[in-house]
């Protein structure tokens, strides 16, 4: 390990459960992630799962996956308890929303630990770090980036889950993020794989407000492959009002909840009372007591 980030790739490495998700290619090993011009010490050290520098876009827009990598492999930085340490009781993986670079996303997985620590949670948390911020990256190329991403965020899951059987999982996801954890859910239980994931929480996901539905895209599979699914949305969040709206010309689920019929292990959480839409899980602001409240 060097300057913050591990090219170990473990996920190219534990495919054994029905061949998971058809992975036979091993990733070239020592493409790794450069944190930042600087690389400060925070950056370098925080526990996280991270495929920054996986994906990039041609000049015509397409979305093509960089020199070294498959659509399953990633790195990891910092140490992961339960592969580079032991194994927690839990494990909270933390996914960041759209237009994070890679300090600004640690510090946004170092913001969100404080909020859950304060709040009584007491397991190991990890980031979820992915290509999100370039400004060549437009929405649609950054929706693509993000759903390609939960294939990646299913391997690292089915890879610890085999590794350490005996810890709760737990995915928490901002805005776009939840395009990289609904995505990751679905991958799972195409797969088989229903029993890794205990709790998912969406917080002002930017993801169709009808696709967790029973009739929409993710809804069987959050029914089948999560313990529990909670939702927290702000009916004034302004950056989904507009953005999405726009970008979309549909509803986020952070924007409204569930339109239709929900899956039965799923709740809404209205949380109005968060200042805006980068605060959800800020502490003392934020709604991270609710979301804690909830496991």
């Amino acid at each position: 390990m060097s300057h913050g980030h591990d090219s170990r790739q473990h996920g190219a490495q534990n495919v054994s459960r029905r061949r998971f998700l058809g992975a036979t290619a091993t990733a070239a090993a020592g493409t790794g992630l450069a944190v930042g011009a600087s690389g400060t010490a925070a950056a370098d050290t925080y526990p996280r799962v991270t495929t920054r520098g996986h994906y990039d876009i041609t000049w015509y827009g397409s979305v093509y996956l960089t020199d070294g990598h498959t659509e399953w492999d990633y790195d990891t930085a910092g140490d992961i308890p339960g592969l580079d340490s032991a194994a927690p009781d839990e494990l909270l993986v933390h996914v960041h929303g759209w237009m994070n670079e890679p300090d600004s996303a640690v510090e946004g997985f170092q913001t969100a630990e404080a909020a859950y620590r304060d709040n009584g949670h007491d397991g190991a948390v990890i980031g979820f770090s992915w290509d999100s911020d370039s400004s060549v990256f437009g929405w649609w190329d950054s929706t693509e980036i993000a759903e390609e991403n939960g294939k990646k965020l299913a391997n690292f899951v089915n890879t610890y889950r085999q590794a350490n059987p005996g810890t709760t999982i737990r995915l928490v996801c901002h805005s776009l993020g939840a395009r990289v954890t609904l995505r990751c859910i679905e991958v799972l239980n195409a797969n088989g794989i229903t029993d890794a994931v205990q709790s998912v929480s969406l917080l002002g996901g930017a993801a169709d407000n009808d696709a967790v539905s029973t009739g929409g895209r993710y809804g069987p599979d959050l029914a089948n492959a999560v313990g529990q699914v909670d939702n927290y949305w702000k009916s004034d969040d302004d950056v989904l009002n507009w953005a999405y709206t726009t970008a979309e010309f549909d509803s986020a689920v952070g924007e409204e909840g569930c339109e239709g019929t929900p899956p039965a292990n799923y709740e809404d959480h209205n949380v109005d009372y968060v200042p805006d839409h980068y605060s959800y899980y800020y502490p003392g602001d934020g709604c991270v007591g609710e979301v804690v409240a909830e496991w």
